[in-house]
């Protein structure tokens, strides 16, 4: 019998409240320190590791961009960290002390690590690394696991034949009768060296990142306890089967839709590093795009997707799935962008740390990256009309952050997913004299980003809003359904089955506004295919009305309108045009005398 699970959480969380052990079980987690100590034995000389410690510490300290949007003294660590640094520790303890001091950063980017010990040793029962992330091959463990609203963890994806049994529509709940929210803390108070990718940066992405990791870490433990999705038996297993399994699986949070080639491990790391894949979401006229990153070749191959979508398809809609993308370079996606808008418009800004070293607040402009160095600079008469979802959610970092925030700037553009990151910077390394750093991959963020219309507000940290807050299901995933794109999905259909004469391009009016950027006085010029009332309005980039343009019936034909612009103080702003038959914008901007 097949059960459905709507109410699974919560039968998870009852179910799993009646089973808990006593509470000082927790108290009988290993201690892990001895095995820190032993395992990577001296390292570095004492001298160098100090060196190390002070050059990272100092380099924050006066250059960190990011100190907005978190609490943390950072004397305190110092304080609290370089005496016994000083006295001596071995390898494991500084890989961990360094890991630490960069984690209390809350940042993707900053990470301090030993790569002998942070990224290169295996995971293996008894080894003390603590994994963080899930969006790369979790073979480790054999499945893919993604947080639900009660923190337990759903099984996505799983090998065939997984030696646990694990099944998509499985939750695991944690180990040894504790659940995985209460164990990963306090693995992290015993301040573990730290495996695996990076963290979130935005408080819901940074959780996300340790819970997703639960199966990761099941070397640090004996037994695992799970939800089986048909029977919904709690089960508690040992985990001698994964021992000797060898397992291979690329996992991103996401599930292969019907018509749409989806990249794996092999074409994102392998010779070609292919990043992006594209197709027509079978049975229907909606595209789909996968993006993973924003390097070498990403941007002719996303702008060759856009093309092929925008004048070799009839398409509906527009999906662009970033729910997993690595970063790289902004700018690659403007050969892209610049299809799908039809302006120049100016995005994002970024500071600097200036003034006095010490205080961490004062910021200044970056000297090589004005307005215009992220700007999309569109041809006017290159346009993408229809409904565009933007599928985000935690694994995306960096660039992958900025191109989505970017194309909230687009009027047809709507968000479906969960927060990215929040690494709204740029980072950069970190020098330490004389030492040998060789095995040492030291990164901090340099710069700090803003948006031009909130300067005041930096982005670091906070949440990225989404419009249609969804996630994967246990009942979806076992049927091979993915929430997020089932969503966009849904979405496009229900938009373009309300727009009168969507799909007939003949119908709509075009528009533009000369000149642009606009001084004082510019002429607003559009043109219909049949008589009827037209409405022009401008709007502030947050949908704020600033003034009516237009309102009036307008026969068939081309027109121009002469507008006064001197309303409007300097900024990007939006001529929104409705008419009868449909809905028409543009980007501008309004400069100063």
């Amino acid at each position: 019998m097949t059960y459905r699970l709507t109410f699974l959480p919560l039968i998870v969380m009852l179910a799993f409240a009646f089973w808990l052990p006593p509470r000082n079980a927790i108290s009988q987690i290993r201690d892990w320190r001895p095995a820190i100590d032993s395992i990577w034995g001296k390292g570095l000389p004492d001298d160098d590791k100090l060196a190390i410690f002070d050059s990272v510490w100092t380099r924050i300290d006066q250059n960190f961009a990011c100190f907005h949007n978190i609490t943390v003294n950072w004397d305190s660590l110092r304080t609290h960290y370089r005496p016994e640094v000083e006295q001596g520790v071995s390898r494991g303890r500084f890989a961990a002390i360094m890991n630490h001091m960069s984690l209390a950063l809350r940042e993707g980017h900053t990470q301090f690590k030993d790569n002998p010990v942070n990224r290169d040793f295996p995971l293996a029962p008894g080894v003390p690394l603590l994994y963080v992330g899930g969006w790369a091959n979790n073979g480790h463990f054999g499945a893919g696991l993604t947080p639900l609203p009660d923190s337990s963890l759903l099984v996505y994806k799983a090998v065939d034949n997984h030696p646990l049994g694990l099944e998509p529509g499985d939750i695991v709940l944690g180990y040894h009768g504790i659940p995985w929210k209460e164990l990963y803390p306090r693995l992290l108070q015993q301040e573990l060296p730290l495996a695996g990718q990076f963290w979130g940066s935005s408080p819901s992405a940074h959780s996300h990142s340790f819970l997703m990791a639960a199966g990761m870490n099941w070397h640090l433990f004996d037994t695992i306890d799970i939800v089986k999705y048909g029977s919904r038996d709690t089960q508690q297993l040992a985990l001698t089967a994964l021992m000797e399994a060898d397992m291979n699986l690329w996992c991103s949070e996401q599930l292969p839709l019907p018509g749409v080639p989806m990249l794996e491990s092999a074409d994102l790391f392998g010779p070609e590093r292919i990043a992006v894949s594209w197709g027509m979401v079978e049975g229907s006229n909606i595209a789909y795009v996968y993006v993973y990153n924003w390097t070498r070749d990403t941007d002719q191959r996303f702008l060759a997707a856009l093309r092929d979508i925008m004048f070799n398809h009839k398409s509906a809609g527009l999906i662009l799935d970033f729910r997993v993308n690595f970063g790289g370079d902004i700018r690659k996606s403007n050969p892209g962008y610049n299809l799908l808008f039809n302006s120049y418009i100016e995005t994002i800004l970024v500071d600097i740390r200036c003034g006095d070293p010490r205080e961490h607040l004062l910021m200044c402009p970056h000297p090589e990256r004005p307005a215009s160095y992220f700007a999309i600079d569109a041809d006017p008469d290159s346009y993408y009309d229809k409904p565009i979802a933007v599928l985000i959610g935690p694994g995306a970092i960096s660039a992958g952050d900025h191109n989505a925030l970017r194309l909230k700037r687009h009027p047809r553009a709507r968000f479906f997913g969960k927060s990215t990151n929040g690494a709204f910077n740029g980072p950069s390394s970190i020098a330490v004299g004389a030492v040998d750093l060789e095995d040492w991959n030291l990164r901090y963020a340099h710069r700090e980003t803003y948006l031009p219309e909130r300067p005041d507000e930096y982005l670091t940290h906070r949440e990225f809003p989404v419009d249609e807050s969804v996630w994967l299901s246990p009942d979806n995933v076992r049927q091979g359904i993915d929430d997020v794109a089932q969503a966009a999905i849904d979405w496009i259909r229900a938009t373009t089955e309300v727009a009168v004469g969507a799909s007939d391009r003949a119908a709509e009016p075009q528009l533009r506004i000369s000149p642009n950027p606009v001084r004082n006085e510019a002429t607003i010029s559009f043109s219909l295919s049949q008589p009827g009332s037209v409405r022009i309005e401008i709007v502030d980039l947050l949908g704020r009305s600033i003034t009516r343009a237009v309102d009036h019936t307008f026969p068939a034909g081309s027109h121009r309108i002469p507008w006064d612009a001197r309303d409007c103080s300097p900024g990007n702003y939006l001529c929104l045009l409705q008419s009868a038959h449909s809905r028409r914008s543009i980007h501008f901007q309004v400069i100063g005398n």
